[in-house]
């Protein structure tokens, strides 16, 4: 897990190549401000030891030869013009740095959440199964926002901070060695401090980053579920479990702000020292002859300066710590490529698909605790199959096997004689129309909503899927027709008719194969008898699978196959399968074994025996 600054910047290097120059130019725009603030205090020191209090001594640098014979009242105006200037200098490349890094990280930062987001769609659904998706867009905005942080830090800090300390010390030391290491003296003590708090740091960001995750998955399901709660009359309840977990975040939040506070008044009194002891040594030097009051004045202003780049410094590990906290979030999205992915060499499934067959097939969502064990099943291009059982035999996961959206465990899925892992993704998505028990829909239009089943449909496909697909049934009810946007959640639909939008959806494409989970679940009567006679428009010509517990959809299969669990005693024993059933099974060499059987059954055969 990436877990350190350094991990961070393994991170994000290949992201940020492409901005380097731009992030090149804000480096170097700071450390020509970092000259300019080393040019700040001369003008002050001009005028206090060539006209103020003059000392008949040469300034330091040879800065009193382009002043020639200027008065003193000339050498103060002057100065006074020089100030100005070197202010407005600082103060322009202040704007300059602040436009070229902020706009250089805020591209990385697209380009990162871009990439983070693909890589995450392109996750197994094993992982996307064991995290919420309000965690994940936790990950994907507020952490990667830390990390900008630390690259807008890391280009306007680190190396401009480490060019000014150096030229400081070289400048300091050049005007009066001794002040120099006096200076100096307390650099390692502020290093050792800032190393510290670092670890601290980062380990209470970690604590926050994480309760903030569980606060935005709390809210997600909360907001997502508010019918209910207002149905049940529970916002008391709601508000109490948001609560909770908003307490949660605010207990670890302050505890962040507590561990990084404490840094600020310990460094500050460090630094405070730092300067007393030069102000101490310097004015001796003074008083002695050895140093004028002007380079004395530049002196004091270059400590300043020389502990600004260590304060800099320190804050940036505190910076660089966040980051840390956040990398290893977001490196959980990207660092992995466990995927379905397409084998070397794989070959585009074309249509029309003449067979599909599911060979000894074994599959589990977690290790050894395998749904389908065992399954032989075929079936025929150009019908109907309707699968039948109890809950938990397994009727869903072979659709997501058929979808490649898992991978066998054992076995093969194969389609005209091909298994499925020797082909592309891509050609199976234009192969198969999927239809799930719960359809998501967009919140967009009626028509951006069925083209989404196809790369790029034409209005005419569109058009042609609802009307196959009974959508054009209700177009009139809708306010604008096919460009009627839907909302969240498509809430202005009924659950009859966001299945069939589903459904045009999933045929807008002319899939020859279409798979249908559940397509009648928790419909009424009428909804779900419109919804069967669209099954029936959409079948013509396509082989379908439809997982069902309805008779009417079953009705419409040419076979209905019962799923079930069975450890039978031989090759040949079983008991429970019906006058006119065909058993799919072959003999399993571990004793006891449960196995998955195919078990054809009687399209007439009434479906409470069916499917328990």
């Amino acid at each position: 897990m990436t877990s350190t600054p350094r991990g961070a910047t393994r991170l994000l290097l290949p992201v940020a190549r492409p901005h380097l120059p731009a992030l090149g130019r804000a480096t170097g725009l700071v450390v020509l401000r970092g000259l300019a603030v080393l040019a700040r205090p001369w003008p002050l020191a001009i005028a206090v030891d060539a006209a103020l209090e003059p000392t008949h001594r040469p300034l330091p640098l040879g800065l009193d030869r382009p002043l020639g014979g200027l008065p003193p009242l000339g050498v103060v105006l002057l100065a006074a013009l020089a100030g100005v200037l070197v202010s407005v200098a600082v103060g322009a490349l202040d704007l300059a740095v602040d436009l070229t890094a902020e706009s250089a990280a805020e591209r990385l930062g697209a380009d990162l959440r871009r990439d983070a987001f693909a890589h995450a769609l392109g996750r197994s659904l094993r992982w996307h199964d064991a995290i919420r998706s309000a965690e994940l867009v936790t990950r994907l905005t507020t952490d990667v926002g830390r990390l900008l942080d630390a690259v807008v830090a890391l280009a306007t800090s680190l190396l401009p901070d480490v060019v000014l300390l150096v030229a400081v010390l070289v400048v300091i030391a050049h005007l009066d060695l001794g002040l120099a290491v006096v200076a100096l003296g307390i650099v390692p003590l502020l290093g050792v401090l800032a190393v510290e708090q670092r670890q601290r740091v980062r380990s209470a960001q970690a604590g926050a980053r994480t309760a903030s995750g569980a606060l935005a998955t709390t809210t997600q399901d909360l907001l997502h579920a508010v019918r209910t709660v207002q149905a049940f009359g529970r916002e008391d309840r709601a508000t109490r479990t948001f609560g909770r977990r908003n307490e949660t975040l605010l207990r670890a939040q302050l505890h962040a702000v507590r561990v990084e506070a404490r840094w600020l008044p310990t460094g500050e009194i460090v630094l405070a020292l730092g300067g007393a002891l030069v102000l101490a040594t310097g004015g001796t030097h003074v008083l002695a002859g050895t140093l004028s009051v002007g380079t004395l004045l530049v002196v004091v202003a270059y400590v300043r300066d020389l502990y600004a780049p260590v304060r800099s410094l320190t804050r940036l590990s505190g910076v660089l710590a966040k980051a840390g906290a956040s990398a290893a979030r977001v490196a959980e999205v990207v660092d992995t490529d466990d995927g379905v992915a397409d084998r070397p060499g794989a070959t585009d499934l074309r249509p029309p698909v003449h067979g599909i067959r599911l060979e000894d097939v074994r599959f589990g969502y977690d290790p050894g605790a395998p749904v389908l064990d065992g399954l032989d099943l075929e079936l025929e291009a150009g019908r109907v199959t309707a699968l039948v059982g109890p809950s938990g035999a397994g009727k869903s996961t072979v659709l997501q096997l058929l979808l490649r959206l898992y991978d066998v465990d054992a076995g093969r899925v194969l389609v005209d004689g091909t298994d499925l892992r020797c082909t592309t993704r891509r050609s199976l998505t234009r192969v198969v129309g999927y239809l799930p028990q719960d359809p998501w829909l967009l919140d967009a239009s009626l028509a951006d909503n069925i083209a989404y089943g196809a790369p790029a449909p034409s209005p005419s496909a569109v058009r042609d899927a609802a009307r196959v697909a009974h959508v054009e049934e209700f177009l009139d009810e809708l306010p604008d027709g096919l460009d009627t946007v839907l909302g969240q959640d498509a809430a202005r639909l009924s659950g009859g008719q966001r299945r069939r939008v589903a459904l045009a959806r999933a045929v807008v494409g002319g899939a020859p194969v279409l798979l249908l989970d559940e397509p009648t679940a928790s419909l009424d009567d009428e909804s779900a008898r419109v919804v069967v006679d669209a099954i029936r428009s959409v079948a013509r010509g396509r082989t379908v699978v439809v997982v069902t517990h309805d008779e009417r959809v079953a009705a419409v299969a040419d076979r209905v196959v019962r799923l079930e669990r069975r450890r039978p005693l031989d090759p040949t024993d079983h008991p429970d399968t019906p006058e006119g059933g065909e058993p799919h099974d072959h003999h399993d060499p571990r004793p006891g074994a449960a196995r998955t059987l195919a078990l054809a059954q009687p399209v007439t055969q009434p479906l409470a025996r069916l499917s328990d």
